[in-house]
């Protein structure tokens, strides 16, 4: 609710109303529930794992209370001369003329001041009239990320190294951006596309094969000005989307549609693509290596990037790409089962075959779980790997 001294000189903020009748509904429902477990839970003696788990939900009921407590009490307060954070157990203020400026992102607005002497005060979404709040702040304040992409940009068009004149410069980051923009849009497709409907199959493939090393070779098209790692406030254009969208979405379909008969020969080829894909990455970032601050962000996005796509891409072309001929085996559906969560992975689990010893699971599609039911024989094929790693499919 929202109470006015003066208009200009007093204002306060407590939890929106419709965050406020949710809270005051549901938490004392929770707290409730979370007492009252010992009453409900694991009727029984008091051994330690029921202790433990009363001992958790009575934590939890703890929360809730101070989530209650925190929205009846805390509320943002602004004064002629000061910002005032007032909560459940304790505040905070900083002076108006202390504020060096805002940053906002999906859930927070976070209010930071000049110096570690004053403390940073952060306003959340939930806050009563939250669009008002970031108005004033806006009126009086800088937004900072804006601010440092601003100049960031400047220094962009004032490196001598991207062009002898202002115009040039401006050109090349102009060119530099919309290259970007399109291999980034590309990428996004492609993940899509090998995560939702990897029809046809074998260009779905390619594609993720082919499109992060578009976005390599931007790094050298557009040298100095496109980054491989994803920075909120750079003004420098990046071509993250481009690479780890389909490299994702490869690692995906190697996970989902390919077995290798082992694991241990594909490694020693996964760890040199990486090798080689990660320095060559970070050839083209070297100018961006040389400044402290990016160092960090851009040495772990190409290691992360870098062992995503040497194992992926190496997998996918070790059985995409296999030309070999299959030696079929044959094996009993002993029984069948599926894990899910943000994919489901549905297994069949057989009787010993070929080179397997033991009765283990086999990943297979959602098509063939359903076709498939125990005691059935089914076909398992063998086969070489194009680069010399064998592994299995299970078909008719």
């Amino acid at each position: 609710m929202s109470t006015t001294k003066t208009q200009e000189t007093y204002r306060s903020y407590g939890t929106a109303k419709g965050w406020r009748i949710f809270i005051y509904i549901f938490a004392p429902l929770l707290i409730l529930l979370f007492f009252s477990s010992p009453l409900w839970m694991f009727e029984g003696e008091w051994t330690g794992i029921r202790i433990g788990f009363i001992a958790g939900a009575w934590l939890f009921g703890l929360f809730f209370c101070y989530c209650l407590y925190e929205t009846a009490k805390g509320r943002h307060i602004i004064t002629e001369d000061s910002l005032v954070y007032q909560g459940a157990f304790r505040r905070k203020e900083l002076p108006l003329d202390s504020i060096k400026g805002y940053r906002i992102d999906q859930q927070y607005t976070y209010v930071e001041p000049r110096t570690a002497a004053n403390p940073k005060i952060r306003i959340g979404y939930t806050s009563e009239k939250y669009s008002e709040i970031q108005q004033w702040l806006s009126s009086r304040f800088p937004d900072l990320d804006k601010q440092e992409q601003e100049q960031e940009e400047g220094a962009i068009l004032d490196d001598y190294n991207l062009g002898h004149t202002a115009s040039v410069r401006e050109e090349n980051l102009a060119a530099a951006r919309k290259t970007a923009k399109l291999v980034n849009g590309v990428g996004l497709a492609t993940g899509a596309w090998l995560f939702l409907l990897p029809n046809p199959y074998f260009w779905a493939i390619t594609a993720g094969l082919a499109v992060p090393l578009a976005g390599i070779a931007a790094l050298f098209w557009h040298r100095n000005i496109i980054r491989p790692d994803e920075q909120k406030n750079s003004a420098y254009p990046s071509v993250a989307a481009a690479l780890f969208a389909p490299t994702f979405g490869l690692l995906l379909r190697d996970i989902l549609d390919y077995e290798l008969l082992s694991y241990t020969p594909i490694l020693p080829i996964a760890g040199t693509v990486a090798a080689l894909v990660g320095a060559v990455v970070l050839l083209g970032s070297r100018e961006f290596m040389q400044q402290q601050k990016l160092r960090l962000s851009i040495n772990l996005s190409v290691i992360a990037f870098a062992l995503l796509y040497g194992y992926s891409s190496t997998v996918a072309i070790n059985c995409v790409f296999d030309e070999g001929q299959p030696v079929r085996h044959k094996a009993e559906v002993l029984s069948k089962h599926y894990s899910s969560g943000k994919t489901t992975t549905y297994y069949l689990h057989v009787s010993p075959w070929g080179a397997r010893t033991e009765a283990e699971d086999i990943t297979v599609s959602e098509e063939y779980y359903d076709r498939i039911q125990p005691s059935t024989t089914i076909n398992i094929y063998q086969l070489p790997g194009r680069l010399n790693v064998p592994w299995f499919t299970a078909g008719n």
